[in-house]
């Protein structure tokens, strides 16, 4: 956690950490974590069993959920459309393993 807690630091990021699995006080994220997993483990061939395998399906979904899928919240944008049209003024960078 120090490492995330540096970076935070280092862009400038405020840091709120809150109780987990708490929808009175973070809903939307709350929601947002339940609705990726849902999509996510519903997948028919997923193999739970299997890291090596599961993770570019994690990682497909992650850049579905991002790049494709609309949001509610966002009034219809994907996330990487708010992000870019809304005029963000922090850098932007993929993660990259």
């Amino acid at each position: 956690m120090a490492e995330f807690e540096d970076e935070c630091k280092k862009f400038e990021i405020p840091l709120i950490v809150l109780p987990p699995r708490r929808p009175d006080y973070n809903g939307g994220v709350e929601r947002g974590n339940r609705i990726f997993c849902e999509e996510f483990h519903n997948k028919n061939n997923l193999l739970a069993n299997n890291l090596t395998k599961m993770r570019p399906e994690l990682e497909k979904a992650l850049w579905k959920y991002n790049n494709y899928r609309p949001h509610h919240h966002l009034n219809g944008a994907t996330p990487m459309q708010y992000i870019l049209f809304n005029n963000h003024s922090r850098e932007v960078s993929p993660v990259v393993n």
